[in-house]
């Protein structure tokens, strides 16, 4: 079914982002294959050797473009499991948070995502080597009372998921600018949900990474994406610091 462009109207709007996330889980939960299975995360652990990974609902890990699963970071895991004959099991998320509590509590060894490599990140997890490369940009819309620079953030309120790994970054530069970013944690959307709230008007402005906001501007040409939050960073994916031996397999298997 091709994406359609929303109106903003908060009632319709809500509506479709629940059934985008109803209709998305269904199609997770539904598609298997030989080597890999999509399941709910909080109570479809798969056990044996099978490997469960978090996987964040994004442009660059995981999409679904009609009935068929895509996203080079799945296709990628999927391709490397299959060729050593390690079962995998994938639980979609679309809160970074959700997915610490998940490896936390062991119901998945690794999280694949649109992860910066933070020092930040680095005190609670271990980091498969890099797998990309991209940076962090404001999203607004570009009819609006635009921010022109980093500068013209002082005394905005910019929105993000919770526990999001760019908080630390509006933090720091809050300081650097010497004025306060208001920083709203949504314990609801993702960013790529923050985005479409923002292109309908809802919020003022969103931060994601820029993979994601290329992907979403080509839908929402009234989106500016032109100012940036941060310097390219590198982006990896995530395990337990316990967890040095998959860490290592998986990057001898990647590397290849």
């Amino acid at each position: 079914m091709p994406f359609q462009k929303l109106q903003p109207r908060r009632g319709s709007m809500l509506l479709y982002i629940v059934l985008l996330v109803v209709a998305l889980g269904l199609m997770l939960s539904a598609r298997q294959c030989s080597t890999s299975r999509i399941g709910l995360p909080p109570d479809m652990t798969a056990g044996g050797d099978t490997l469960n990974v978090a996987i964040e609902i994004s442009p660059t890990s995981l999409s679904l473009a009609g009935d068929t699963l895509s996203g080079a970071y799945y296709n990628l895991l999927r391709q490397t499991c299959a060729s050593h004959n390690l079962p995998v099991r994938f639980h979609p998320y679309t809160r970074l948070e959700d997915a610490l509590q998940w490896l936390s509590e062991g119901r998945c060894r690794l999280i694949v995502g649109d992860l910066p490599v933070t020092a930040e990140l680095r005190d609670s997890l271990i980091f498969l080597n890099p797998v990309g490369v991209d940076k962090q940009v404001l999203v607004q819309l570009r009819d609006s009372s635009a921010v022109q620079t980093q500068f013209d953030l002082g005394g905005r309120t910019v929105h993000l998921p919770a526990s999001s790994p760019y908080i630390q970054r509006l933090r720091n530069l809050s300081h650097e600018i010497g004025d306060t970013i208001y920083i709203t944690e949504d314990p609801e959307y993702s960013s790529e949900q923050l985005v479409i709230l923002t292109a309908l008007g809802e919020i003022p402005l969103a931060v994601v990474n820029s993979e994601t906001a290329s992907a979403l501007k080509s839908r929402y040409p009234r989106l500016d994406t032109s100012v940036e939050i941060s310097l390219n960073q590198f982006q990896s994916w995530a395990l337990s610091p316990r967890d040095s031996l998959l860490r290592d397999s998986l990057n001898l298997w990647l590397s290849r």
